[in-house]
């Protein structure tokens, strides 16, 4: 399944076995790779990727979200502006004519 990545590892003397977070870099490795891995003490069924910890890919990828919405809603604006001015325009009277 994509996006289905597991890492096994031990902690506090258990092994533990836990999904990484879909979007994880995780699933370009081999089966059997090494790689380091962060897990909450209290619980180390949460765990990330060295990797992925402290990096701005988080960062990036809030930044092109939020850039991209707000394209979309400029274009929106300028859509419906454009779309009033041409109704307006359609609409008014013309100048000099007489009935």
């Amino acid at each position: 399944m994509m996006g289905h990545c597991q890492v096994k590892f031990e902690a506090d003397g258990r092994t533990v076995v836990a999904d990484l977070p879909v979007g994880s870099g995780g699933g370009k490795s081999s089966v059997g790779t090494s790689l380091a891995v962060r897990y909450q003490a209290n619980d180390p069924h949460v765990v990330a990727r060295e990797d992925d910890v402290g990096g701005g890919g988080a960062a990036v990828l809030a930044v092109m979200s939020g850039g991209g919405a707000l394209l979309f809603l400029m274009l929106s604006v300028v859509a419906a502006v454009s779309v009033v001015r041409q109704r307006r325009a359609g609409s008014s009277p013309e100048a000099g004519s007489s009935g």
